[in-house]
């Protein structure tokens, strides 16, 4: 389970890439991981928005390297062959996943932790619709992985969060009421997986 901050490093790394600021997304990889890139990640500094996409163990590498995770290419693999194909898609870019594909797949594996691929498919699939295009979507699913990031940071109660989070989505150009909704849910999970691994460190200290 990844920590606020790394989601946040994620998602920025995703939207730099997306608007092809490259440097700055190579920027938030720590400095001894930039003089040696996995060789996953070596060609990172030439993608292109419209010419490239992310082979699964690229989707993987660049989780992985940004937050320490250990994200699986087999998890991924399984994935796009069981029902959340429906929310992941096919390839887009070639044989290659595009970023938005990435998020979706990144915001995949921080809710199995709480809830089942079942019930993660239908719940992402009340903002993100045909996998095979992005204009009939909610909200882009980089946009709502950086939406995410920004509140998984907060400790204020998440009942409470629906007027700020609805001023965000709207500065992002978006009114739907169930992009407030799977917000919600997501960080429910989010915070439920975060207070067990702490529950978890707390008891190995004294068995």
């Amino acid at each position: 389970m990844r920590d606020a901050t790394s989601i946040q490093t994620l998602a920025d790394c995703l939207h730099y890439m997306q608007v092809g600021d490259v440097d700055r997304a190579i920027a938030l990889f720590p400095e001894e991981v930039r003089e040696h890139f996995p060789k996953e990640l070596r060609k990172i500094h030439l993608f292109h928005i419209e010419k490239n996409g992310l082979s699964i163990n690229q989707i993987v590498a660049l989780a992985n390297t940004l937050t320490g995770e250990h994200l699986s290419a087999t998890t991924i693999q399984n994935w796009t062959k069981r029902e959340v194909r429906k929310i992941i898609g096919v390839p887009r870019v070639g044989k290659k996943y595009s970023l938005q594909q990435a998020a979706i797949i990144y915001l995949l594996d921080d809710l199995k932790h709480l809830f089942s691929l079942e019930e993660t498919s239908s719940l992402l699939a009340l903002i993100f619709n045909n996998p095979d295009r992005d204009e009939d979507d909610l909200i882009s699913p980089i946009d709502f992985y950086r939406l995410y990031a920004e509140y998984a940071k907060s400790t204020s109660p998440i009942d409470l969060l629906d007027t700020r989070a609805k001023r965000s989505i709207e500065k992002m150009g978006h009114t739907h009421q169930n992009i407030v909704h799977v917000l919600k849910l997501c960080l429910y999970a989010h915070r439920v997986t975060t207070l067990e691994l702490e529950a978890k460190h707390y008891l190995n200290r004294f068995i």
